[in-house]
């Protein structure tokens, strides 16, 4: 289930109340972007819509 503003975040009552579905541990953000994470580090459910636009410049 998504949370915030991530598709691959969840719920969770554990770290600070999100986890990632792709690294299987906590959020690295205190709420889920997943169009930052793609941007810090190159992960997450946008990870591929970043590349694409760097591509068509």
């Amino acid at each position: 289930m998504a949370a915030g503003k991530c598709k691959a975040a969840y719920h969770t009552n554990e770290q600070h109340g999100y986890g990632c579905e792709i690294t299987g541990g906590a959020c690295m953000f205190l709420f889920p972007d997943s169009r930052a994470c793609a941007e810090r580090y190159g992960e997450g459910p946008d990870a591929g819509e970043s590349e694409e636009n760097e591509n068509e410049d």
